[in-house]
């Protein structure tokens, strides 16, 4: 499995690619469904920003890097992988608004988040098996405080174990700018492929 999290995470920024093309190609968006998709993409998206004002422009890179000190304040305080639960709200409130159904409705949604665990858990297990082997029972005491993918509903105490840091949001939504474009853009096209915009002539 490590072998597969470290491919899969080589080639993670182009496993939705063909998501993107069905959602651009045959979506079905309502208000209902840019409602509800709407929420979560925001929702996502600043999970997003929160964590990367933490962790910093390490998540940007294709290649891996472990840093230098395990983060442990903001919303890693809550939940080991907080940038991947964001991706999974962000996305799958995008797939959401397209609102597309092949033999019950929302099909296509549930067929992405199992496409996304199924990638990110052996993504994950490389992840915390490179973290263990360079920073030992540091991580180690992080990781039986804080969980995987469910948010502890409070910060984890983190005195004595790993050093906090502050988190710096401006430059974390300057960072973020490619991923807000790539969301916005698509969303949109999403809307104009649904009709939603055929009041306004386009």
């Amino acid at each position: 499995m490590l072998k597969l999290g470290e491919i899969l995470f080589k080639y993670r920024d182009y496993t939705p690619l063909p998501f993107m093309v069905v959602m651009v190609v045959s979506p079905a968006a309502t208000s209902c469904s840019l409602l509800v998709g709407g929420i979560l993409m925001l929702l996502g998206e600043a999970i997003r920003v929160h964590g990367v004002a933490y962790i910093g422009g390490v998540s940007r890179t294709r290649s891996y890097s472990t840093g230098q000190k395990v983060i442990s304040g903001g919303p890693f305080a809550r939940v080991r992988n907080p940038l991947y639960l964001g991706n999974l709200l962000l996305s799958a409130g995008l797939v959401a608004v397209a609102n597309i159904s092949f033999f019950f409705p929302q099909d296509f949604l549930v067929l992405f988040v199992v496409c996304f665990f199924a990638q990110y858990i052996p993504v994950v297990a490389w992840e915390e098996n490179n973290l263990t082997q360079k920073f030992g029972e540091a991580y180690r005491a992080y990781q039986s405080q804080v969980p995987r993918w469910l948010p502890r509903l409070s910060a984890a105490p983190t005195q004595g174990v790993i050093e906090a840091i502050k988190g710096d949001y401006p430059k974390a939504i300057k960072s973020e700018k490619n991923t807000l474009t790539t969301s916005v853009v698509l969303l949109l096209v999403v809307l104009w492929r649904s009709g939603m915009f055929a009041d306004l002539g386009l």
